[in-house]
């Protein structure tokens, strides 16, 4: 590799950049064919990552492999050192990221002329609304990653999510809007729905407020059609899929802060309380894992008020709240 892309990347990882830069500097990578892993690597041995878990390493490249690999198939093999770099969502993570987005794109040399790639990620215990660049409104949820390009040029609105989010989508019959949440891709128009997929849920689920959606799932034939109150569950373990029709005004509550849930197991509960809260619950044994509970939490409660609702629902259940840190027994 020339020392001129090397010190491009030193460069745009350890300065401030205004966002043509950032353009400039993702077109330049991606269209060169020079191998930029040793700098990357590099950059990531000077970073301080000895008290990195594993646990919270796993995580990380949990979420960010699925959003790359979600949103383009013919994404080319990541370096295994990314595995550790996804622990920070930092530049050399957003650089390599992006750099192989664009390089698996490499086919149409006009595109970037025209688009840069914009990453919004929302961390534990955050919410942000998202104006995309046709006006639809994107509601993204705690632990959340959405990418778009910043302009829509071809004949389809796709962006790709990981986490949860609430779409509003602008009305275009000429340009359909494309969502790609892991093994799903969901086409609409003009429509409003809500799409929840995490990397540590193997359930992926749809609800639809208004409008229509097709539900295309990899590795099945089959294309599901989606009316208004739809609530579409597929388990991308076993492969299943479950359409209901449902009352779904509690199913984006969240975007309020406030939280549903309904009959959902213990686990699942604790998942969505730590993303809300931006807490560690820790739980010491296994003796609630078959409990179901069914509560709506304002959004104005805190963590303290949750856990001691959750006591009551579940006398037998003793926790104690230690800064960030909540222990249940």
């Amino acid at each position: 590799m020339s020392r001129y892309i090397h010190h491009i990347i030193k460069y745009f990882f350890s300065h401030q950049v205004t966002d043509e830069t950032v353009t400039k500097v993702h077109r330049r990578l991606a269209l060169s064919d020079e191998d930029t892993e040793d700098t990357f690597r590099e950059i990531w041995d000077g970073l301080d990552h000895d008290a990195a878990s594993e646990e919270s390493i796993e995580r990380a490249w949990q979420r960010t492999t699925h959003t790359i690999w979600g949103c383009n198939s013919r994404m080319p093999k990541l370096y295994a050192w990314l595995r550790l770099a996804a622990l920070w969502v930092i530049p050399v993570v957003l650089i390599g990221s992006t750099y192989f987005i664009y390089k698996s794109m490499s086919y149409e040399p006009n595109y970037y002329k025209e688009v840069r790639f914009i990453h919004k990620f929302t961390a534990y215990g955050e919410r942000e609304l998202v104006t995309l660049p046709d006006s639809s409104k994107v509601w993204l949820n705690s632990g959340s990653t959405l990418i778009y390009p910043s302009r829509f040029v071809s004949k389809e609105r796709n962006v790709c999510l990981t986490g949860e989010a609430f779409f509003d989508v602008t009305k275009d019959k000429e340009h359909p809007f494309i969502v790609d949440v892991n093994q799903i891709r969901l086409k609409v128009l003009g429509t409003s729905f809500n799409v929840c997929s995490y990397p540590d849920n193997p359930e992926i689920t749809t609800t639809l407020e208004s409008g229509k959606i097709q539900v295309d799932i990899e590795g099945k034939d089959q294309t599901y059609l989606l009316s208004p109150h739809d609530h579409l569950v597929y388990n991308s373990q076993t492969g299943q899929v479950d359409i209901s029709h449902l009352d779904i005004d509690n199913y984006s509550v969240w975007r309020t802060g406030a939280l549903y849930f309904n009959d959902a197991k213990f686990r699942q509960v604790i998942t969505q309380l730590e993303r809300a809260y931006n807490v560690k619950i820790h739980i010491r044994n296994d003796q609630f894992d078959d409990q179901t509970i069914r509560v709506h939490f304002n959004s104005n409660e805190s963590i303290e008020e949750v856990m001691s609702i959750i006591k009551m629902l579940i006398p037998a259940l003793h926790y104690e709240i230690k800064g960030q840190d909540v222990y249940i027994e």
